[in-house]
């Protein structure tokens, strides 16, 4: 069981450049460097980035990659969850996919989703940084049908519908219901039907997330764990090695007792004859205040992130149009 927990971490991991590893280990590239994502993966160690102190607070990127025929596809789901050991709580937050926002290294303003179909992983998670202002310690990445592989694996899950209605040939009422992995997926792809938009969606990827932190004790048993453990090694991609995973295990298994979530406020907008969800900027600070005042403990000066340009109206959209 041991070796085949370091051989699923090791097929997960992919060296990602984050905020934080780069204050906490070398100097960040000149700017005449090429980002990341271009240079040859391979050439690159395994470095830990667990954090120091077993009650330090620590913040996971959760990206939900939905892939298309001959597309790169986009990170249809992006959640952003710290987890504070002091207060036994964590807080996570939904980005709305169509959100407006500025591209890390370039002054194009689009969906905050097509970063990824514009630069890879590697480009999604700067233009996440950037736009919460808040260094990442963790990316996990899954394709769309490996949520639904692990779902299933875990016996499904439960959560308590707020809004009744019917999707994919799928009905689902009010109340307590069981989803497996596929109801799942179409549960939380929703928007349409749903008069709240994408705010609806992203409180019902929200719940889904919540009800998959409540099965960790389904991982006790072996068969569980190893099929778990299968779907990651074919949908995962991480950040994490396997001594980060084994350190957050020992040290952080009892850090989380209850998870609040936030609720990012904005409004839909055509620019362009494209559909846009606006965060103003009175938003956006908001957002990036609670998520320092929980984290509680200061970052150090050098690790703090660049701000947006302005998010004029006139600003330069990218090629994806949906």
């Amino acid at each position: 069981m041991y070796v085949s927990l370091q051989e699923t971490a090791k097929s997960m991991y992919v060296p990602i450049r984050t905020q934080k590893s780069l204050a906490s280990s070398a100097p960040p590239a000149s700017s005449g460097q090429q980002p990341l994502h271009r240079q040859a993966q391979s050439s690159l160690p395994q470095q830990e980035s667990v954090p120091a102190e077993a009650q330090e607070p620590f913040t996971v990127l959760l990206l939900g990659i939905d892939e298309r025929e001959n597309d790169k596809g986009r990170s249809d789901v992006i959640l952003v969850l710290t987890v504070n050991p002091q207060a036994k709580s964590a807080l996570l937050v939904s980005i709305p996919r169509d959100t407006r926002t500025q591209m890390a290294q370039t002054k194009t303003m689009d969906k905050i989703n097509h970063a990824y179909a514009f630069g890879g992983l590697q480009q999604a998670v700067d233009t996440v940084e950037q736009f919460i202002a808040t260094p990442v310690d963790y990316v996990v990445a899954a394709n769309m049908e490996g949520f639904a592989g692990i779902i299933d694996t875990l016996g499904g899950v439960e959560v308590d519908n707020q809004l009744a209605f019917t999707y994919a040939d799928y009905h689902f009422p009010l109340g307590p219901i069981q989803l497996d992995g596929k109801q799942a997926l179409v549960y939380a792809r929703m928007r349409y039907e749903d008069p709240r938009g994408d705010l609806g969606r992203n409180e019902r990827q929200q719940l889904i997330l919540k009800a998959l932190m409540q099965k960790k004790a389904a991982l006790a048993s072996p068969a569980t764990l190893n099929g778990v453990l299968e779907t990651m090694a074919k949908y995962v991609k991480t950040n994490m090695t396997f001594a980060d995973m084994k350190r957050l295990v020992q040290n952080y298994s009892t850090a989380v007792s209850s998870v609040e979530t936030i609720r990012m406020e904005g409004k839909g907008q055509l620019i362009n004859g494209i559909y846009y969800y606006i965060v103003s900027p009175e938003e956006r600070k908001k957002l990036i205040e609670r998520l320092s005042a929980f984290r509680k403990l200061a970052e150090p000066a050098h690790s703090q992130l660049p701000n947006q340009v302005s998010d004029s109206l006139e600003g330069r959209r990218g090629e994806q149009n949906e």
